[in-house]
């Protein structure tokens, strides 16, 4: 970063920093405010904790807008900077999911109580402060005038198994952070919620009435084409037994034949959690749709074709050869010759249920864990 626009930064967060010791002379009221910068509309942890709040009649306020990248998007995201900024001057507590301007920018009062919820179950690949000046992360330099993930006063994570790995990307003391499972844990789990959702996806795709169905979920690779690998996948996978299903990320983009067999699908409807409900076995690769895919009990394949490439990018809180919950292929035939090997399904079965065992330890009443916790801090 240049001298100049660093002086240009630092002179902007001090107006922003004056306006807000104005903001904090107003009073605080018992409000909880919920924030994220993920999407512009909430994420179904954001709308289960909200109704949670709101069914215990506690005064709710849900702000979810996310920055477009350039400087019209920075721009455009100044009144929605401001209005956070007035909701965390003035309410008791404040939930995030990911990172915010200004509770890491400013010192909150006293009377507020910051909760850092994040949006993943667990820590398999490194985030935040552990991938500082790495390929896919921030520069410390950015990060230190940022002032990145500063002001939280506690930090959710689904285990102890995942505790010193969300302390250190967060960097806070592990004393910070407690164990309370995110609130989708409880719809995840819920087997009439996913009859339902199975029945609506099956409406819409009646091929995956017949047959076998397989849910490909790869992670984002950025700036690198995927669609090579996907369809070797496609060509290794026995279509008279095996619907495929491609849960492409929402930023990737792939160019594949024309003429796909009638029981492959690439949807983009339905979100990926949503589809595993119809899913028989799940193929992904160093994506955390494992977690839930783990919790549902699925088989889990890993067609890892460019494993040494993609952790030399982006490097791991887990063993990513000893801590999968299934086999690890680099070849489409590999993983296709697995998922046929009916005798070894149980075994991966087991293997995704001990996944989930460790790393997320609280199944019940989630929603309702979190609002307590809340409704304490009022």
């Amino acid at each position: 970063m240049n001298k100049a626009l660093k002086t240009v930064i630092k002179s902007g967060i001090g107006v922003l920093s004056g306006a807000f010791a104005i903001m904090k002379l107003q009073p605080v009221k018992s409000r909880v405010v919920i924030m994220s910068r993920q999407s512009n509309r909430p994420s179904r942890d954001i709308e289960l904790l909200r109704d949670e709040l709101e069914a215990r009649k506690i005064d709710t306020v849900v702000l979810c807008k996310k920055m477009d990248d350039g400087i019209r998007g920075e721009a455009a995201y100044m009144g929605e900077l401001l209005k956070q900024m007035q909701y965390l001057a003035s309410s008791r507590v404040i939930v995030l999911d990911s990172y915010n301007i200004p509770v890491s920018l400013f010192k909150h009062r006293s009377e507020t109580t910051v909760i850092q919820m994040w949006h993943a179950l667990g820590s398999m690949k490194k985030f935040g402060k552990s991938i500082l000046d790495m390929p896919e992360g921030k520069s410390s330099e950015i990060a230190e005038l940022m002032k990145m993930h500063a002001g939280y006063d506690i930090i959710l994570t689904s285990s102890e198994a995942s505790r010193s790995a969300f302390a250190e990307a967060f960097g806070y003391p592990e004393e910070k952070l407690r164990v309370v499972s995110l609130p989708r844990v409880d719809e995840l789990l819920d087997k009439d919620k996913d009859e339902r959702t199975a029945e609506m996806i099956k409406s819409d795709y009646p091929q995956l009435n017949t047959g076998k169905t397989i849910v490909y979920a790869p992670t984002l690779r950025v700036g690198r084409d995927m669609s090579e690998a996907v369809e070797s996948l496609i060509e290794a996978l026995d279509h008279e037994r095996y619907n495929l299903v491609i849960k492409m990320h929402p930023l990737t983009e792939i160019t594949l034949s024309e003429k796909l067999p009638e029981n492959v699908i690439v949807d983009r409807k339905y979100q990926t959690v949503e589809m595993l409900t119809a899913a028989d076995y799940v193929i992904t690769d160093y994506s955390a749709i494992t977690y839930e895919a783990a919790l549902k009990g699925l088989p889990i394949y890993f067609y890892a074709y460019d494993r040494s490439e993609y952790i030399d990018g982006r490097s791991f809180y887990l063993d990513y050869d000893r801590d999968m919950p299934g086999p690890i292929c680099e070849k489409a035939e590999e993983i296709a010759r697995l998922i046929d090997d009916e005798e070894m399904t149980d075994k991966y079965v087991l293997q995704s249920k001990a996944f989930a065992d460790k790393y997320i330890e609280k199944r019940n009443n989630c929603t309702a864990e979190l609002a307590d916790m809340i409704k304490e801090l009022l």
